[in-house]
């Protein structure tokens, strides 16, 4: 018995990658825009210049509020007045559903009058938010954060 020396060739059909290219293209846009996002909605302020917390934070705070030098509240670059950031801190209370798991971080310029922080905080405390932490910058020269100087 002698087996064919033909042999059957199957035409493979071609495998197109632009469709698959196109979708990594876009999910690669899409995450280059949103983890921008972030970064763009940062005002600039002259922090306090104090140590700080040295612990890690594992999470970022439900909401960033910025006080100019002028005493003019910002969040996202927005100004506000102190009644819109209590109406936006009792939304996030609702989301939540309970104001203790609410974080806030105040980023008060250090050039600014404290009456206006004192009044935030106030407010904050009057809606039952207790987690609000005060945003600052390291000492430059000074002793690393936590440590002793060498």
């Amino acid at each position: 018995m002698r087996r064919s020396s033909r042999k059957s060739h199957r035409a493979v059909p071609p495998f197109d990658l632009t469709p698959m290219i196109d979708v990594v293209l876009q999910l690669i846009i899409f995450f280059l825009f949103t983890s921008q996002f972030g970064e763009l909605v940062r005002t600039e302020i002259d922090l306090p210049e104090e140590p700080g917390e040295t612990t890690p934070v594992t999470e970022g705070p439900n909401l960033v509020i910025d006080i100019d030098a002028d005493g003019t509240y910002l969040i996202a670059s927005q100004p506000r007045t102190l009644a819109e950031i209590e109406a936006i801190a009792r939304g996030e209370i609702s989301i939540t559903g309970d104001p203790i798991l609410v974080s806030v971080q105040i980023r008060p310029d250090r050039n600014g009058p404290a009456i206006h922080l004192n009044d935030l905080t106030q407010t904050l405390a009057q809606l039952g938010i207790r987690q609000a932490s005060l945003g600052t910058v390291t000492p430059s020269g000074g002793p690393p954060p936590g440590g002793v100087q060498p």
